[in-house]
């Protein structure tokens, strides 16, 4: 009789790669972890044995294990391309934690390198899950046609000490926080960006962006979006606001409100409790594998959010508003 479930290799067990593992371990339905890997092989296979999974030294041999039909990808990005390609070769399904890759370059890599390889790959964009995200995508309709976004980040500086490091993370906050923001945009407008006008500061971290802003024209002609982000305050929010004919959208997907306001009448949108993103993230993949359909959020969403990336790092170096180079999908 074929196994109901679906067999899970995890390639990362850092502090988020853990937080992937309790899921698949206990509320995945569906699912089922069975093999890790982890650079440092001592703790690897420790954690492993603890749990009765298999342990891989290396993600070449994660990949080919036969009793793997699924891997998670939780790794630093600068590795992604060379992981994906060959676990999708090994006709794995993939699951990708965000960012895509560091540089619009890599993503296009990885979208080539999946193309037609009849498995289901996804981008791990979280905050899509958010229960505020999802009340207010559902009342777009009631305030469009938008006219205007704004979408603002806040939070503590980063403890994890490759973000520090170009080489590994290929940028700070704007790869890394902006890039949740760029993906909702385009999932809450339904609309491309076409140009951005970015700025950056370092406030705290001395090798890389953690405050920036920008400007950011859609390709209706007719939105504009406010998007910024700091990781530089000893706060947290993420704030939301959608402008339409109708009226307004408010929210904060972090403080945990939404609001529909029209006229000077503010209503309560009463937003579901609030549920874990990667677990929502991990049963939203098991579902698109099991019903063959495209997953909710395509290697093409997760490319277009690093384009946007780009573009605001060509646009603050430049000093200039700058086009997105988008490569066709």
């Amino acid at each position: 009789m074929p196994d109901p479930h679906i067999n899970f290799g995890l390639i990362g067990l850092g502090v988020h790669g853990r937080r992937y593992a309790g899921h698949l371990l206990e509320d995945v339905p569906g699912a089922r972890l069975v093999a890790v890997c982890r650079r440092d092989r001592k703790a690897g296979e420790a954690w492993a044995a603890e749990r009765g999974l298999r342990y891989h030294g290396d993600a070449a041999a994660l990949s080919a294990d036969p009793g793997v039909d699924a891997v998670a990808v939780v790794t630093t990005p600068d590795l992604n391309p060379a992981i994906i390609e060959r676990a999708a070769a090994q006709g794995k399904h993939v699951l990708i934690e965000k960012p895509l890759a560091v540089d619009g370059a890599a993503a296009t890599r990885i979208a080539r390198a999946v193309e037609g390889r009849g498995v289901t790959v996804m981008v791990a964009q979280t905050l899509r899950f958010n229960s505020v995200v999802r009340t207010l995508a559902a009342h777009v309709p009631s305030i469009a046609p938008l006219h205007a976004v704004s979408l603002s980040q806040r939070m503590e500086p980063s403890r994890l000490t490759w973000q520090a490091d170009p080489a590994v993370a290929g940028g700070g906050n704007i790869l890394h926080t902006g890039i949740h923001l760029f993906d909702l945009l385009r999932h809450l407008t339904g609309e491309e960006v076409d140009r951005v006008s970015c700025e950056t500061r370092r406030v705290i971290n001395p090798g890389l962006e953690d405050s920036f802003g920008a400007v950011m024209r859609l390709s209706s002609g007719r939105t504009v979006a406010l998007v910024d982000s700091s990781k530089a305050t000893r706060s947290r929010s993420g704030r939301i606001e959608l402008v339409g004919e109708g009226g307004q959208l408010v929210g904060d997907h972090v403080c945990g409100f939404a609001f529909r306001i029209h006229g000077s009448e503010r209503t309560d949108l009463c937003p579901p409790a609030p549920v874990p993103t990667v677990r929502e993230t991990l049963r939203a993949f098991v579902e698109a594998i099991r019903r063959g359909g495209p997953p909710p959020i395509t290697v093409t969403d997760g490319m277009r959010a690093v384009e946007i990336a780009d573009a605001c790092y060509r646009s603050a170096a430049t000093g200039r508003s700058v086009p997105i180079e988008r490569t066709c999908a």
